[in-house]
């Protein structure tokens, strides 16, 4: 009986998790279109007026940042992060398995560690209140905060990744 309720409760989070990676994606895509706005007005500006706009880079660094990590997530059960395909596609299923456990093994080491680093240098913005060096002079923190969201979202993917692959590997 407790197994069934651990394997319930081990599907719900991973919904949950699939879920929140899906409306944060969803976000991504609206920055994506303010972004290209932003952008368009500022070629607009500068080739009909010759006006080109001081803030324009600047949010437009700062969006990017955001279609980055909030997308992150999704992106990996999607199937759109980089694979060394030239590789893995040759070996049979069960050694891509094993491949998978191992990157994605190493993926999770090296995303505690960006998601821990990340909190320690936003925090540091905002304890410090670092503000960019650029013409509007924004806060710094909130921009970093993102660094933490995407590492930990993309962390819990790996780790659900890591889960599946472990099952597949017994079963096979």
């Amino acid at each position: 009986m407790e197994r069934e309720t651990i394997r319930e409760n081990e599907g719900f989070i991973i919904e949950v998790i699939s879920r929140i990676d899906k409306w944060l994606a969803e976000i991504a895509g609206w920055v994506v279109f303010c972004m290209m706005l932003c952008i368009s007005y500022d070629v607009f500006m500068r080739y009909l007026f010759d006006m080109p706009t001081k803030w324009s880079f600047e949010v437009s660094t700062y969006m990017m940042v955001v279609v980055v990590f909030l997308g992150g997530g999704w992106t990996l059960p999607s199937g759109g992060h980089v694979n060394v395909d030239i590789v893995i596609k040759n070996l049979s299923p069960k050694k891509r398995a094993l491949a998978d456990l191992i990157t994605s093994i190493f993926a999770i080491f090296y995303l505690t560690i960006f998601t821990y680093e990340s909190i320690r240098f936003t925090y540091e913005a905002w304890s410090e209140d670092i503000r960019s060096s650029e013409y509007l002079g924004w806060p710094l923190w909130p921009m970093r905060a993102f660094l933490i969201v995407g590492g930990l979202f993309l962390c819990l993917e790996f780790i659900f990744k890591l889960i599946r692959t472990w099952k597949q590997l017994r079963n096979s």
